[in-house]
């Protein structure tokens, strides 16, 4: 800004020349040398009025004023009688700018950087602004290790004082590490110490990984991890003399010699705390981690620097001082820790403002948050309300702002900046599959709805097997903050095709309401009570029992009736899991049930474990470790059972990756005369079907090392990773029946040796219209007979 003022007062006093004597009242004023800016916009930037006395002094301002525009690079004025004439020169206008030769620095950032110079379509063209281009573009190329590199521009001017502006890359050329060599080193090997640079000797591993090329924010980036390393090592005086660049004329190679001055170690002999901060002495304390005669840790010192500060802040006291004093005896090598602290004053939360929410209510938002006005500022509720914000899916790229609510007072407003994002969708799908035919589905979504934070969903299904509809609706904050409802109401018209044989169908209707109760920020339990109605139908003609057990399922559940059953459910589920799909940290635990009541037609019970971890194997979080459980039991401790229909099946939740869906677990099982007559597999003299027909228990494990993809930006990595994984389980019936005859629901292997497995590797993507996971996986252990798919695919969350 110094710089354009001046720029402006120059050309104010070199570039004008005013031939104006005799000034007094004028009767006409003129421009001449428009453009592109039009008499009336020129007019409004002077301060001249025709019928008016004028003075020097006003036709000096007016001259300010117009090169104050910017549009203008050089003004005359010219006084002929009564009137008054402005000779102006325009600047050019940019009617064009196209770039060529990037191709580290993609377009889009070229636009955008662009835009904020001012360089586009339409803006006026200024010298300055290309000059800070330049000197930007070829300063980022110099710091990433691009030597010899320059930026040109090509100005083509038109008679309309319009300018094309072409922007010409030449990236330069890269420059490889030949030796990097650190002189000074006493009590560390020179392998131990250029082991934790990133810059390494040219070789064929790193040149793979451009580790080898020179960067000077690299070598810069190097130096200060080595000085970290020593520091954090107990040599308080280690120091980097001098770092000496030779470049190897012709190869385009480097040289790089670092002379270092190790020191000796130093110890902490004591520590002292000294200033204000009485309130909380005591808790202060307990960060403090370091004992006497410790080696010195600048890293360790920091950390706890950190905590202090962060504890006061969460305790209002957010100006708060937190500094270390060190007194060095350099004969006995010890160090005195003083941590200097003054809590200064404390502050509170007059207002807390929403911005941006131009559809959401004032009160969705501020359910969520969890500071309170006229308490003190506390930085770790407000940033829970920020988490607490984002886990709605309502709004994205939160901001927090913090402004004093007036001068000398220890007030703060603060203001939640939210960007709404689109709530609703609306699909459609047609297709066609051998086992159903024609397919076609829709879905409504609606979150949010008229921004009261409630949502609604409905969907259906329809094909040759299968018409489905089901509507469900959500309120979040039903009785208070704490409470929400959900409401589900479904219809299911299902065939089912165990074998080419079966003509058997039920007809499922009912409704499920569940109350929700959040205990706190980590826990929530849920209540609910469902109704369903089935109505089977078998269509085919049973004569005899016995030949009823070998043709179709077992004859109690297939036979044509209609069932009632009332059922209560009941979960619970606690979370620390960090962001909501791609999860970086945290753990899960998410266990539910629901069992049958008096009045029901049947008698059944079913619970559900599911339990997930990650965890960070390094600070950057480039290795997550995921371990995944998925339980299911149902009717495992009585004669009953599970009828059919409530058996647990391998969806996406509790599938083998490598196994077709629905097809690991119990099959159907049933004797035949002709081999010629199975549609499945010989299994014994028994054919056995090709689908499972679910089991009353389910055990699935998932074991994965999860990364970030190589070769990509790190920002990348919350969109997209992959992960290598194994995983264990299977689906059985271990109802207590004695008879052991092959039936329908026997399985002949022992539980143990029963078991399918599968090691992989994984794809995930958070795209923009959800999370996609993509997945090859090859079989360890499998049934002779089983079904396998290498390649899967799935949307939705994982697990």
């Amino acid at each position: 800004m110094f710089i354009k003022k001046f720029f402006i007062t120059f050309l104010v006093l070199f570039s004008i020349s005013s031939h104006a004597k005799n000034i007094g009242i004028i009767n006409n004023i003129q421009f001449e040398g428009l453009h592109n800016v039009s008499k009336n916009e020129a007019s409004k930037h002077i301060i001249l009025d025709i019928g008016n006395v004028i003075s020097e002094y006003d036709v000096k301002n007016s001259i300010k004023s117009l090169f104050a525009t910017g549009k203008f690079q050089d003004i005359k004025v010219i006084y002929s009688k009564k009137s008054i004439i402005f000779r102006v020169k325009e600047k050019p206008i940019i009617s064009n700018v196209i770039f060529t030769g990037n191709h580290i620095i993609k377009n889009s950032v070229l636009n955008l950087y662009l835009q904020k110079l001012n360089i586009k379509k339409g803006s006026v063209f200024d010298p300055l602004s290309i000059n800070i281009l330049i000197k930007t573009i070829e300063d980022f190329f110099y710091n990433i290790g691009r030597f010899e590199s320059n930026v040109q521009i090509f100005k083509q001017s038109s008679e309309d004082n319009t300018i094309n502006l072409k922007i010409i890359f030449n990236e330069g050329i890269i420059k490889k590490i030949n030796s990097i060599k650190i002189l000074g080193a006493k009590h560390f090997s020179e392998q131990q110490v250029t082991s934790l640079l990133q810059s390494k000797n040219y070789s064929i591993k790193c040149n793979f990984f451009e580790t080898c090329v020179y960067s000077p924010q690299k070598l810069d980036q190097d130096l200060k991890r080595l000085n970290n390393f020593y520091l954090n090592h107990g040599y308080f005086y280690f120091h980097i003399n001098d770092k000496k660049i030779d470049f190897i004329n012709n190869k385009n190679q480097i040289d790089i010699k670092i002379n270092i001055s190790e020191g000796e170690k130093y110890h902490i002999s004591q520590i002292f705390f000294l200033g204000n901060f009485n309130p909380y002495k005591k808790l202060i304390k307990k960060f403090v981690t370091i004992n006497n005669n410790e080696l010195y840790n600048q890293e360790k010192i920091n950390n706890i620097i950190h905590e202090i500060t962060k504890f006061l802040s969460d305790h209002g006291y957010i100006n708060a001082i937190v500094q270390v004093q060190p007194e060095v005896n350099n004969k006995t090598k010890t160090i005195v820790l003083n941590f200097y602290i003054d809590i200064k004053q404390r502050f509170f939360v007059h207002r807390i403002h929403f911005i941006g929410n131009t559809i959401t209510q004032d009160k969705v938002l501020r359910r969520e948050i969890k500071q309170i006005e006229g308490k003190y500022i506390d930085l770790h509720l407000i940033n829970l309300g920020k988490k607490s914000l984002e886990k709605t899916k309502y709004f994205k790229n939160i901001e927090i702002i913090k402004k004093i609510y007036s001068p000398n007072s220890n007030q703060i407003d603060i203001f939640y900046k939210v960007h709404e994002q689109p709530t609703g969708s609306i699909n459609f799908g047609l297709g066609y599959g051998v086992d159903n035919g024609i397919n076609f589905n829709a879905a409504l979504s609606k979150d949010n709805i008229f921004g009261s934070g409630n949502s609604f969903k409905a969907s259906i299904i329809k094909n040759d097997n299968q018409k489905y509809a089901d509507i469900s609706i959500s309120y979040p904050y039903f009785i208070s903050n704490i409470k929400d409802l959900n409401t589900r109401l479904f219809y299911n018209d299902l065939k089912y095709n165990f074998d080419s044989s079966s003509d058997f169908s039920k007809t499922t209707y009912g409704l499920e309401s569940n109350l929700g109760i959040k205990i706190n920020d980590y826990n929530k339990i849920n209540f609910g009570f469902g109704y369903t109605h089935n109505g089977i139908k078998n269509k085919e003609n049973i004569t005899n029992p016995d030949d009823a057990r070998n043709t179709s399922m077992d004859l109690m559940f297939l036979k044509n009736k209609r069932v009632n059953d009332f059922t209560l459910n009941y979960s619970w589920i606690y979370s620390t899991l960090e962001s909501l799909y791609f999860p970086i940290s945290g753990h899960q635990i998410y266990i539910s049930g629901k069992n049958t009541t008096p009045g029901s037609d049947n008698n059944f019970y079913k619970f559900i474990l599911d339990n997930e971890n990650y965890l960070p194997l390094d600070k950057k979080k480039d290795f997550i470790f995921f371990s995944h459980v998925h339980l299911g039991v149902g009717n495992i401790f009585n004669k009953e059972k599970l009828p059919f229909y409530e058996n647990f099946y391998s969806n996406h939740e509790s599938n083998i990756r490598g196994f077709r869906l629905n097809t690991i677990g119990p099959k159907k099982i049933y004797n035949i005369s002709n081999a010629k007559n199975c549609t499945g597999y010989i299994n014994n003299h028994a054919c056995e079907s090709i689908d499972t027909i679910g089991g009353n228990t389910s055990f699935t494990t998932n074991l994965e090392m999860i990364t970030h993809i190589p070769f990509i930006q790190r920002q990348y990595s919350h969109y997209l990773r992959t992960s290598l994984f194994l995983d264990v389980g299977n689906i059985w019936d271990v109802s207590l029946d004695d008879d052991k005859k092959i039936h329908e629901f026997s399985f002949k292997d022992d539980i143990l040796n029963n078991i399918y497995s599968s090691i992989g590797v994984s794809l995930q993507w958070l795209s923009p219209i959800g999370p996609l996971f993509f997945s090859y996986a090859l079989p360890i252990q499998q049934n002779k007979n089983s079904q396998l798919e290498p390649f899967q695919f799935h949307f939705g969350k994982n697990w």
